[in-house]
């Protein structure tokens, strides 16, 4: 089952993941904005696996629910680089959760707090300096905001940023002109 709302939402908000040069993407999804939600993202998820994209349902209600759109060895890499490890245990994460353990917790601190948890961003492929920054300085003093709060490398941020913008544009430019999603979503 083909639609190209749903297609051009995933192109709009997660091209980058969809390309392959991102761990992770979260997306909120007004269910009933669909004719079928479930029966819809169940019909993408063949075209996902295949591709090495999983799906993970952080929070959910009776109108919206909040997916996080990963590649699990890239989202791996992330949650393994230096830094990440003392943020995520910081939080209560140990170190020998497997993914689906981690994701878990991250729906439960989620449910305690309310809203999104900081280190969400390290399961988006954010650099670890920027969590860290973003945690201690509570969202404040940063040096950029684009797709994250920049607190380091500011220009390879913005080169990012970037290059993220441009295949976002392009993403799009091709669903636009009818090229169906599973063209266009990379192995990686």
């Amino acid at each position: 089952m083909r639609c190209p709302d749903f297609e051009h939402l995933l192109g709009y908000h997660a091209a980058p993941l969809l390309a392959g040069l991102t761990s992770g993407s979260l997306l909120s999804f007004q269910k009933s904005r669909f004719e079928d939600f479930e029966g819809l993202l169940a019909s993408y998820e063949p075209c996902f696996s295949c591709k090495g994209i999983s799906t993970f349902r952080v929070a959910e209600g009776t109108e919206y629910v909040l997916i996080l759109f990963y590649r699990a060895e890239l989202a791996e890499r992330a949650l393994a680089a230096p830094g990440a490890k003392e943020i995520l245990a910081g939080a209560g994460y140990r170190d020998t959760d497997s993914m689906e353990d981690r994701l878990e917790f991250l729906r439960l601190r989620m449910r305690v707090r309310k809203t999104l948890p900081p280190e969400v961003g390290l399961f988006l492929g954010y650099p670890p300096e920027d969590v860290q920054a973003f945690i201690a300085r509570r969202g404040q003093d940063f040096l950029y905001s684009g797709y994250w709060k920049v607190y380091t490398n500011e220009a390879e941020a913005r080169a990012l940023f970037e290059r993220y913008s441009a295949c976002t544009q392009e993403f799009c430019t091709r669903l636009e002109a009818g090229r169906p999603l599973a063209e266009l979503v990379q192995a990686v």
